[in-house]
């Protein structure tokens, strides 16, 4: 990790340092752990106290942070923004390192800018463009025709089917699978017959892709994650599902065919959203609720629970069962 100075670093991010700006920063911890060479942030003034009792020797902090005589302080008005600037410039990823692993297997018709770093085992298919600066970890699988943007990093044992568009700057975690077939099933008779998924996935620029998501193909057309869009660890993307722009999905989160969602939603832990299910842009889901199909959530007030209503009437229908039981337990007494 490269050592900086307080004042280079507040230069780097755009912001002013108060008191010494020479102060070496060798490292960045939590409040309570950190030391006199450790950056830390103070988010708001109820850690006021317990900032000024640690022992961390300078402070990324709104301006009226106190501080004292002995600290440094990076004043910003967004703290905990800037400590994840911070964290990127004191501990950078490691170098690329262009060249393609001996024991990868890439197709003769593939196209592997020279600037891309290909790992052990990586297999690419056929008619794959793979850009600028990308880095492929060890055992993971590009299938046919698919594309790889510029300056992505796709991590170990990552299997990419055919046909799939990933966009520039997109990181996408281990175990990940994108462009499965999507789960169609028609009865015919007395059993299941599979419909033929025949259609694409394309994923925007800047997009971060968790541990162990599927992302399924389209059955007809365009499974579609928009530019900016986070998927935490296992997450499950449905056939034919729309996903707008900068939009937050957290862990365990699975949603069904053709649902829709708009720009910068936000959709909590273990959330279940039924087919054709619309959530507008900006729309917030807590965890756990369940979305039925073809439902709209609309934008708002948080909805939450099974079915997931608006998040003031489910605490008073909460409220309502709480006192309900306590007048039977009452009775019973």
């Amino acid at each position: 990790m490269p050592e900086i100075t307080a004042s280079e670093l507040a230069a780097r991010l755009g912001l002013r340092v108060r008191g010494s700006g020479n102060r070496q920063i060798t490292g960045a911890a939590a409040l309570a752990d950190a030391g006199a060479d450790d950056l830390t942030f103070v988010s708001s003034e109820k850690y006021f106290e317990a900032a000024l009792e640690s022992a961390a020797g300078c402070f990324i902090a709104a301006a009226d942070f106190p501080g004292a005589s002995d600290r440094t302080i990076v004043e910003s008005p967004h703290p905990r923004a800037h400590f994840a600037q911070a964290l990127a410039l004191l501990y950078p990823g490691a170098p690329i390192r262009p060249g393609v692993h001996p024991t990868a297997v890439i197709h003769p018709s593939a196209s592997v800018d020279s600037t891309a770093e290909i790992g052990p085992f990586v297999n690419i298919g056929d008619g794959v463009t793979i850009g600028a600066g990308v880095r492929i970890g060890a055992s993971s699988s590009i299938g046919a025709e698919s594309s790889v943007g510029d300056d992505s990093v796709i991590y170990a044992r990552v299997s990419i089917y055919d046909r799939v568009r990933i966009g520039a700057r997109a990181v996408i975690h281990s175990g990940a699978v994108i462009g499965a077939d999507g789960f169609g099933f028609e009865l015919a008779g007395a059993a299941y017959r599979k419909v033929p998924q025949v259609g694409r996935v394309e994923i925007g620029d800047d997009v971060e892709i968790g541990a162990n998501c599927c992302i399924d193909r389209a059955t007809l057309g365009v499974t579609v994650i928009g530019d900016g869009t986070r998927l935490d660890n296992l997450v499950h993307i449905g056939h034919n599902c729309r996903i707008g722009k900068h939009v937050l999905i957290v862990a365990q989160t699975g949603l069904a065919g053709a649902v829709s969602v708009g720009d910068y939603a936000v959709i909590g832990g273990q959330v279940g959203v039924g087919d054709k299910a619309r959530i507008e842009s900006k729309a917030v889901i807590g965890s756990g609720a369940g979305i039925l199909s073809s439902k709209i959530v609309h934008a708002g007030e948080p909805v939450w629970g099974t079915p997931a209503r608006p998040l003031r009437q489910y605490l008073r229908q909460l409220a309502t069962l709480s006192r309900l039981a306590k007048r039977g337990t009452t009775k019973e007494t």
